[in-house]
């Protein structure tokens, strides 16, 4: 029994030793991963770090017009600039779609600050100004940076001669909960150890995923998602926690104005839309799926967002909502359409 028990606890030993080996590996096989990232999105040019204070943030800059539209990514959405690099072929030549992020996400350095309204709103304006990008601005902030873009346009309308609400956060929308998988220390050990990139790259779902929506340019969307894990950084973290703060302040500063606006909603309006959609992110629609998401759609909780929404749009002033009906993506499954609309407005600012 003593040697039965011996060798298994030798056997035991053995694999221990093995899985800390096979956990090293895959730790040092992430950091040589990150940085072939790096270099891909410095080759693709994608890498444009400038000063944002105690940050650097990354800025691209896509066409060389004379109206300079600020994009501003959503919460998470650490590939925004390859999607608006794609956006960008659909914009007229006057337009520069100047792509801003946020601390922590992508190519972004992090900061030790906390991540407010205020704060974000500071770090970018210096960001632009050393990027040699001159105001007047039209902001065109995406999903959460609605937050963002409306606490700027009350705080300095001097400097923005539009807005895009790009299907962005407003006061009727749902407050986060704050939580993230970065919370998490299964997830946390998942990621840091190597093991989370391993699986990506071993079984190239995230590839998958993405090739139908960024074709050729899948690399470097890809690339922006793996350089860092964005769950896992302390900015991100920090944006998240300080969500319900970030809102409030927001809403307090709204001060209506006559600075032109739209507001791109994308509720759907008929069954054909949400067909529309099913077929854009999964290749194939779902009669019974489509018609029970119709249903939530003309429900009394999305009757009474879009209600609340509107006051919302009353209230910044001098706002225009467009609705393309689709993806909260709208700009990735209606270029065209989207921009249409900043057409629109531009023809407004003139």
């Amino acid at each position: 029994m003593k040697k039965i028990l011996k060798v298994i606890g030798i056997l035991l030993l053995i694999l221990l030793i093995l899985l800390l080996l096979a956990v090293c590996g895959c730790f040092i096989y992430q950091k040589s991963a990150q940085k072939k990232d790096r270099a891909l999105l410095e080759e693709g040019g994608y890498c444009n770090l400038v000063s944002a204070g105690d940050y650097e943030m990354n800025v691209n800059i896509f066409g060389d017009g004379k109206y300079k539209i600020i994009a501003m990514p959503g919460s998470g959405d650490v590939w925004f600039p390859v999607d608006m690099k794609q956006f960008s072929a659909h914009l007229d030549d006057d337009i520069s779609l100047v792509v801003v992020s946020r601390p922590g996400y992508g190519l972004c350095t992090e900061t030790d600050k906390e991540v407010t309204t205020e704060y974000i709103v500071e770090s970018t304006r210096t960001a632009l100004k050393n990027a040699g990008v001159e105001a007047p601005y039209i902001l065109m902030p995406h999903s959460l940076s609605g937050i963002y873009g409306t606490y700027w346009e009350s705080t300095y309308p001097d400097e923005i001669s539009g807005v895009i609400f790009l299907d962005s956060v407003n006061e009727a929308s749902l407050l986060s909960d704050g939580a993230g998988m970065g919370d998490s220390a299964a997830y946390r050990l998942f990621s840091k150890s190597g093991l989370a990139r391993m699986y990506i790259d071993l079984s190239e779902y995230l590839t998958g995923i993405m090739s139908r929506k960024f074709g050729e340019n899948t690399k470097y969307a890809t690339a922006f998602f793996t350089v860092r894990d964005i769950e896992l950084s302390k900015s991100a973290i920090s944006e998240r926690r300080n969500d319900a703060s970030n809102r409030k302040t927001a809403w307090a500063s709204i001060q209506s104005n006559d600075i032109p606006k739209i507001y791109i909603s994308t509720n759907w309006q008929t069954l054909d839309d949400v067909r529309e959609y099913m077929i854009f992110e999964k290749g194939q629609a779902d009669e019974a799926e489509a018609e029970e998401w119709m249903a939530d759609e003309d429900g009394a909780e999305e009757t009474e967002y879009r209600r609340n929404r509107s006051e919302y749009i009353r209230k910044v002033g001098n706002c225009e909502e467009i609705n393309i009906p689709g993806s909260h993506f709208i700009y990735e499954q209606k270029p065209d359409e989207v921009a249409d609309a900043i057409r629109s407005l531009i023809e407004r600012i003139k």
